[in-house]
């Protein structure tokens, strides 16, 4: 009988450990899922024709290696991963720290959208997570920058 008790055992601890492991699992797929924010669904329905001019800054950086202005065959690279933005909205994003790719995308009808590559994806004020621990794009496919911020340059607003 003492056999019998210890196969009952075991199978138990077995499932408990399978559903613990399909809890964890289905809580990180779940931060996958894109939100349907207004922000987030621009950035995932995003098309290069529709964009007129993309500049980045990268900081911290060496001051002439914090700019960029794309190219416009360049779009479709930025543009691509853009459309792959995912995650929850996270009201209160902690703190940033550490490197940060920021986007200034203006759209030929004139509007101008904002999207940074840092702890979090933040698009147009929206800040989201894809795990834990914020999120784990680092726009680090876009470079670095290749000159100084020019005179004049104004970061918009969010």
């Amino acid at each position: 009988m003492g056999n019998r008790t210890r196969k009952k055992k075991q199978a138990a601890a077995v499932t408990v450990i399978v559903l613990l492991l399909l809890i964890v699992s289905g809580m990180l797929a779940y931060r996958k899922i894109p939100s349907r924010r207004e922000s987030m669904t621009w950035a995932r329905s995003l098309k290069a024709s529709d964009v007129s001019k993309i500049e980045m800054i990268v900081m911290p950086s060496a001051e002439d290696e914090r700019y960029r202005s794309f190219e416009e065959e360049e779009f479709d690279d930025v543009v691509s991963l853009i459309n792959k933005s995912t995650g929850r909205y996270t009201e209160e994003p902690e703190p940033l720290a550490g490197m940060s790719r920021t986007l200034y995308i203006t759209m030929k009808d004139g509007t101008e959208h904002v999207v940074s590559y840092s702890r979090y994806l933040v698009i147009d004020g929206d800040s989201y997570a894809d795990h834990f621990h914020g999120y784990s794009e680092d726009g680090e496919s876009l470079g670095k920058g290749k000159e100084l911020i020019p005179d004049g340059f104004d970061e918009y607003e969010y």
